[in-house]
């Protein structure tokens, strides 16, 4: 028989108790010894607490004589969380339908964002055959988000449900001539909502927010990009949790001699995008001056790019081509926080507008304008070069078609996006003050009309350039808002519109039918009936004899061919892809 002192060295040691995360969510825990924290506590990257666990009847609240209740000082209390709920809407994110998700990010040219490319999440995640559960937390997050962003062009059936739908991408049969494209932005609304919530709480309980890194900074990017397909909050935080992390790391990259690539075209295309966006909805700039010349470089005066490209009208070397585009690209993004500052923003619309500061304004368009025309000539030159004949069917690569087509589209959609709400700021000016309003500013007025129609004309071309299929959501929002200006505009002709300009429209109705197969915000009653009126007009100035079989009019202006698949990559941009 054993001894007593036997039958207790027999005994197991009693197990720790579970901490208090885990039993707040009723998870199995392995308290570790000393005090650590537990696994699950580490990998979600929260604080692990124990706290005793109260035995006996409960005792009644003690009340001292200052009538208030007995503290106890040693628990902590965690301020909740927001509540981002769960759906039974949101699809099961397999290795498979992971996998379809990130193949169609790369018909998506945001996703090109050189600081996601920095984070090789493809690589991890096929490291991992796509599990993102194998991934590390930050990479996780970023996956996450990543699949969010890319269900808004996905065709899976979890996404998407029973009902027409593509075969591929780049199913042209589907995107051209099915009756049901808009449908699909309406039936795929909840499932994109679900995916995002569940990105945005991964995102919150990993702290990316507070966390400078290349993958948190990239995380906090897509979100703020799926923020502005639906929510459009005015404050941005993950856009301005983007930008933070972006000052904070970019020293790094200079140190570890990465400026070529960190400060390269797509930099400030990215850049030029953002403080386009605030420029849209008179919010704060995201981008400061110091934010362009770090991550940028210092490009010449608007005045001497525009004298420069005039004197070398007939040289056609590509670099000059490319560090012209660039400045262009950085003038614009500066002139969008002028904008702001300046003009349209809530501060300067406490004071009466200055002639002084809109005249100047103008004439910095007006140069952006002159700017603009010589560079698509430029464009124009180097596609033509080729005998192909239709734009890149994937902007994905550092082929010389990828560079030309962005850079045609970004330039265009730069002036435009700077147009259009100087132009609506005028006319709501003119509208709240009436017969104060002076008429110098009263002609400029004229004057920003005549450049807003070129702004919707340099659109209209630069949405051409690109692929006939393309997924860009988040720029929703502004072709909307152009859309509306070329109806009112198209709804006061008196005489019949012109081939170019029915052309025009005609772009304009099948870009925001594009954006209805990803968007539920480009379904609505309103867009519908939106779009309706563009072809109205398309169909009474052309009519059907001008049309083509695929409902495409046949004006002379056709979309600008791009270079074949041998097409070689510039040197000089060789590692600003790789």
């Amino acid at each position: 028989m054993l001894g007593a002192s036997s039958l207790e060295n027999s005994k197991k040691p009693r197990k720790p108790p579970a901490c208090n995360p885990c039993k707040v969510r009723r998870v199995l825990c392995h308290p570790q010894p000393g005090a650590a924290p537990c696994p699950r506590c580490v990998e979600r990257e929260i604080i692990c607490t124990t706290a005793g666990t109260p035995r006996g009847r409960p005792r009644r609240n003690v009340t001292g004589f200052s009538g208030r209740a007995q503290q106890t000082p040693h628990s902590l209390v965690l301020h909740p969380g927001p509540d981002f709920g769960t759906s039974a809407d949101c699809p099961e994110i397999t290795p498979e339908f992971a996998t379809h998700c990130f193949e169609g990010l790369k018909f998506n040219p945001l996703y090109s964002h050189p600081l996601i490319s920095a984070t090789f999440i493809r690589s991890k995640l096929s490291a991992a055959s796509f599990q993102l559960d194998l991934l590390s937390p930050p990479s996780r997050v970023l996956a996450l988000c990543s699949v969010a962003f890319g269900s808004m062009c996905s065709f899976h059936k979890c996404v998407l449900g029973d009902g027409p739908r593509p075969e591929s991408f780049l199913d042209h049969v589907f995107f051209s001539s099915s009756p049901d494209l808009l449908g699909c932005g309406i039936r795929r609304a909840a499932a994109c909502r679900a995916l995002r919530s569940q990105a945005l709480k991964a995102s919150w309980e990993a702290g990316i927010i507070l966390s400078a890194s290349d993958e948190n900074a990239a995380s906090c990017f897509l979100l703020d990009l799926i923020e502005q397909t639906d929510i459009c909050s005015a404050g941005r935080p993950w856009g301005t949790a983007y930008m933070a992390h972006t000052r904070t790391l970019a020293p790094t990259w200079h140190a570890s001699s990465n400026l070529s690539f960190w400060s390269g075209f797509l930099w400030i295309a990215c850049l030029m995008s953002d403080n386009l966006v605030s420029a849209r909805g008179r919010t704060p700039a995201m981008v400061n001056a110091q934010d362009q010349l770090l991550l940028c470089g210092s490009p010449p005066p608007l005045e001497s790019l525009l004298e420069t490209l005039e004197l070398s009208v007939d040289n056609h070397n590509s670099t000059l081509l490319w560090v012209s585009t660039k400045a262009y690209m950085f003038h614009v993004t500066t002139l969008a926080r002028e904008l702001v500052e300046r003009i349209t923003g809530d501060f300067a619309r406490t004071h009466p507008l200055s002639e002084a500061i809109v005249r100047s304004f103008f004439n910095s368009l007006s140069k952006t304008h002159s700017v603009l025309s010589l560079l698509l000539d430029r464009i124009d030159t180097l596609i033509a070069a080729t005998a192909s004949v239709n734009p890149p069917a994937l902007l994905a690569d550092s082929r010389t078609d990828f560079l030309a087509v962005t850079a045609a589209f970004c330039c265009c959609f730069g002036f435009s996006a700077l147009v259009l709400p100087f132009y609506r700021e005028l006319q709501y000016r003119e509208a709240s003050d009436g017969s104060d309003m002076s008429e110098p500013l009263l002609a400029l007025r004229m004057q920003a009309h005549g450049l807003a129609v070129l702004g919707a004309r340099n659109l209209a071309r630069g949405i051409r350039y690109l692929p006939k299929i393309h997924y860009a959501p988040a720029q929703w929002a502004t072709i909307r808002q152009w859309a509306e200006f070329a109806a009112e505009e198209a709804d006061m002709e008196t005489a019949p519109l012109s081939p170019e300009a029915a052309y025009d429209l005609e772009t304009l109705a099948d870009e925001l039918k594009l954006l209805g197969y990803s968007l539920h915000a480009a379904c609505t009653p309103e867009t519908v009936a939106l779009i309706e009126r563009l072809e109205s007009h398309v169909n009474r100035a052309l009519g059907p004899m001008f049309l083509s079989v695929d409902g495409e009019a046949d004006a002379d202006e056709s979309p600008a061919p791009s270079l074949d698949e041998g097409a070689t990559i510039i040197p000089e941009f060789q590692n600003e892809f790789h």
